[in-house]
């Protein structure tokens, strides 16, 4: 176990101290925003002709497993992963992956856990990402692709200095959360679900290709949440139904560089395991997976760091009392249960 790791298991094993000594901090509810509502219409519809990337595409993703939960508190771990994906001979090849592990705790109410556990994992990606622009001396061909919507600034979103590092470079940076909550039609339905019906509407009459862009679509404010892109929806593979919202930061929006940037999307969107998310951040999330006996090794450093300083055996009371989900489900670990992430 690295040193980095041991210094992160000693700072979980210091917050829960103070729980244990102080109970659950007050601290801001997460943020609030009213969904964002779109009426369909038929001109913000593009097609798109896939087009070969000229560049490198850089991916990020995090993954998230819980190790020991209470109902105000959780410890977990996440695997932090990139891949670097490269056109070679009309075909995509990945050049160079990579990952960091991190274990951390969050104590808090539970209606905040999980923009907590969210928060975290947006700082990790951040850091991965700005170090691997500047490692890989990323340039105005190259692509930034990142998993979540495109808010940047403070410990809620992705840092401000990956937004700024991009900027400067020119890097194409392109945000895809695999769901979009907040998105609705002009009926309050799923707006990507109605844009996919439209389009296969659209497409059968002749009038759109089976690659699309939707752009742009209007998203409202979220409180502590700062949007720094044009939002739009995409759908990249000709095999596949499925929309998802992509936001293209605000320095690269300029005449057809959004279009164009879908278009090199869709030409690494095809591959059938990926069903039209892009290969990259496919592979990526791949990477974030970790195995059970490297799960378990960091399960039993977490015991045994709270055993030293004489707090397991309270915790795992309040753990006992939160688990009888798990108990019911027969499983024997808190990793096996998942945690589900929240998007704006």
């Amino acid at each position: 176990m690295t040193d980095g790791l041991r210094r992160e298991i000693f700072e979980v094993v210091e917050d829960l101290k103070r729980y244990v000594d102080g109970g659950v901090p007050v601290g801001e509810p997460p943020p609030e925003g009213e969904p964002s509502f779109e009426e369909v219409s038929r001109e913000k519809f593009t097609s798109l002709a896939s087009s070969k990337p000229k560049g490198r595409m850089l991916s990020v993703d995090a993954s998230f497993y819980p190790l020991l939960s209470g109902n105000y508190w959780r410890v977990g771990v996440s695997r932090c992963a990139y891949v670097v994906v490269e056109v070679q001979a009309g075909r995509p090849i990945v050049v160079d992956e990579g990952f960091e592990d991190h274990v951390f705790g969050v104590v808090c109410p539970p209606a905040r856990r999980l923009y907590e556990i969210w928060s975290r994992l947006r700082r990790f990606e951040s850091e991965l990402a700005l170090q691997a622009l500047k490692s890989l001396n990323l340039g105005e061909r190259d692509f930034c692709l990142l998993d979540g919507a495109a808010y940047f600034g403070g410990a809620k979103n992705f840092l401000l200095d990956l937004y700024e590092e991009a900027k400067r470079r020119r890097v194409r940076m392109v945000t895809i959360p695999k769901r979009s909550l907040r998105l609705l039609d002009g009926q309050g339905r799923d707006l990507l679900a109605s844009l996919s019906l439209t389009g296969e509407r659209l497409c059968r009459d002749g009038s759109l290709r089976e690659t699309w862009i939707y752009y742009p679509v209007r998203v409202g404010r979220v409180r502590g949440l700062r949007l720094y892109a044009k939002v739009s929806a995409v759908k990249l593979s000709p095999s596949s139904s499925r929309v998802f919202r992509c936001d293209f930061v605000d320095y690269m929006v300029e005449g057809e560089s959004v279009v164009q940037a879908a278009s090199e999307l869709a030409y690494l969107s095809r591959d059938a395991r990926c069903d039209g998310y892009p290969a990259p951040l496919y592979l990526a999330h791949r990477w974030t997976h970790i195995p059970e006996p490297k799960l378990i090794e960091y399960e039993e450093e977490v015991y045994r760091s709270l055993e030293e300083k004489g707090l397991l055996e309270e915790l795992l009371r309040e753990a006992e009392a939160a688990s009888f989900r798990r108990v019911l489900l027969g499983l024997s670990h808190d990793y096996q249960l998942g945690e589900e992430i929240v998007d704006y």
